[in-house]
């Protein structure tokens, strides 16, 4: 048994207050043990304050020398909020409290077991003072309850997206991930020192497909362009301006795009109004300028499409990273929504239409940067709402990543139940985190003192309060993780080789020259 680092002054509901023994220290957010009985409850610490038993006037003469009053005259006291009860070996939520007098002890590596946190994507450690202890990691289960991840720049979510995504890699196929890298800093890691990302992972050739405008690979053919899609790329888009597409698609075919904007650019809308029975101005103006702004860059005129392969890739368990940087706001918004809702669709196509085939395809994660543009209420809604919303049963998961919670719309913020939270300065957003979550009530102060890479960690319903992690250091993941072994048998001498080679010529010959014979 270690020794207790202080005990109980007072108990109020879930709060509980205790003395801290002189040169113990703890930490905000920092977990404590309870032994009450034949129980023992478990804590996070939120506050703490120093405070003297002596009137004013008398502290002002011990500060100025002139009488001292003895080492007992001050003292630390914690408060710190209940999460956790264990009775009988039975662990559940507190049924009731400590008592008074009843002593404090630091999390040891026996509390840790009693916790339960590990799962199969580990990305951190568990925090205890100074210390870490063991892993703390979000189970498979939880990706489809949606997750989200929140921290000012520098706050070290970068690192935190690779060790999520490294795990996903990991497990394939029985995970698998699709990624939007809006800043193009997941493939190599910038910002990480050192610099290493997803393409120093073992399994980056067999299991992770790359995609990026620079090296042409993220094209999307303005014939796979179907009038039922416009809703994907322009969340704005009405009712009569999808029925002219429709009009056009079944007058032009699959060049429907490529015709109306070469005769809108050759006679303006008339032009346009000559493939239908539609004529109103407006309609069609509002329309081809919609279409006119799609890059010819990016939707060149064919009938390819990258997003086709990123389906496949992801239903083989192969991670599919989405370089979308160098691209406008507006493109990106194309790329990302387009792929997500067809990826996702399979999915839902596959539950509806072919069960067993469903069941046999890989738990999806859909990382998601700059969350907060396409999940702000303020804005159109795009598909990312409809996966947050309803997509669970179809074993699809999305990961919101951004700086600004606050801007996440809020029926989608109460379905991410998994949240790995950094640190964050700006209060608006805190105070979004604290409210909006259960467990942080009174973690405000800790939300911001929050070191680079250290977080706090929720994900229902295996871990239902915030657990203060040290996220891994990808770097070290790798370096820890080592290369990958093929099983593959040894390569034979090149002399050994070059032998069988010349026997095989020798015979080539012999051959030849009986057939000239």
């Amino acid at each position: 048994m270690s020794e207790p680092v202080g005990f109980i002054r007072e108990v109020r509901g879930d709060k509980v207050s205790f003395f801290l023994n002189r040169g113990v220290n703890l930490s905000f957010g920092q977990m404590v043990r309870i032994d009450s009985g034949n129980r023992s409850f478990y804590a996070r610490v939120v506050d703490a304050g120093s405070c003297s038993t002596l009137k004013t006037d008398e502290q002002l003469r011990e500060a100025e020398g002139k009488e001292s009053f003895g080492p007992y005259s001050s003292y630390r006291h914690v408060d710190a909020i209940l999460f956790l009860e264990k009775d009988a070996g039975r662990i559940r939520s507190p049924t009731f409290n400590p008592d008074y007098m009843d002593r404090v002890y630091a999390t040891s590596q026996e509390d840790y077991s009693v916790l339960r946190l590990a799962g199969e994507l580990e990305i951190g450690r568990l925090r205890s003072g100074e210390h870490v202890l063991g892993s703390v990691g979000i189970s498979v289960e939880a990706i489809p309850l949606m997750m989200g991840m929140f921290g000012m720049t520098g706050s070290g979510k970068t690192n935190c997206e690779l060790m999520l995504n490294a795990r996903i890699v990991d497990s394939s196929p029985r995970t698998v991930g699709l990624i939007f890298d809006f800043a193009g800093q997941l493939l190599e890691g910038k910002g990480i020192r050192p610099q290493q990302g997803l393409r120093d992972h073992p399994l980056f050739h067999t299991k992770v497909r790359y995609y990026s405008v620079r090296e042409r690979k993220m094209l999307i053919g303005l014939y796979t362009i179907q009038p039922q899609k416009l809703y994907t790329f322009f969340p704005d888009i009405t009712h009569h301006q999808v029925r002219l597409a429709h009009k056009l698609y079944n007058r032009l075919g699959s060049t429907w795009i490529e015709q109306s904007r070469e005769a809108y650019g050759r006679d303006g809308y008339k032009g346009v109004a000559a493939f239908t029975d539609y004529k109103s101005k407006a309609v069609i103006d509002a329309l081809m300028l919609k279409l006119s702004s799609l890059s010819p860059d990016l939707f060149p005129p064919s009938d390819y499409s990258f997003v086709d392969d990123v389906v496949q890739n992801v239903s083989k368990g192969v991670t599919c990273l989405i370089d979308i940087s160098g691209i406008s706001f507006e493109e990106q918004h194309h790329v990302t929504c387009l792929t997500a809702s067809s990826v996702a669709f399979h999915y839902k196509r596959m539950w509806e239409g072919n069960f067993e085939e469903w069941k046999k395809l890989p738990t999806l994660l859909i990382t998601l940067e700059e969350a907060h543009e396409f999940l702000d209420p303020n804005l159109p809604k795009t598909i990312f709402s409809d996966i947050a919303l309803t997509y669970r049963k179809y074993r699809v998961g999305l990961n919101a990543v951004t700086p600004r919670p606050s801007r996440i719309n809020p029926n989608v913020f109460a379905e991410l139940w998994t949240k790995v939270i950094m640190k964050t300065e700006l209060r608006r957003d805190r105070d979004y985190l604290t409210q909006n979550t259960p467990y942080l009530e009174y973690s405000d102060t800790e939300i911001k003192m929050l070191d680079v890479g250290e977080a706090l960690l929720i994900s229902e319903p295996q871990i239902r309060f915030a657990v203060p992690i040290k996220v891994i250091h990808y770097p070290d993941y790798l370096d820890e993780r080592g290369r990958v072994e093929y099983d593959l048998p040894p390569s034979k001498p090149l002399s050994e080789m070059d032998e069988k080679l010349r026997r095989i010529q020798q015979a080539g010959k012999s051959l030849t020259a009986k057939g000239e014979g």
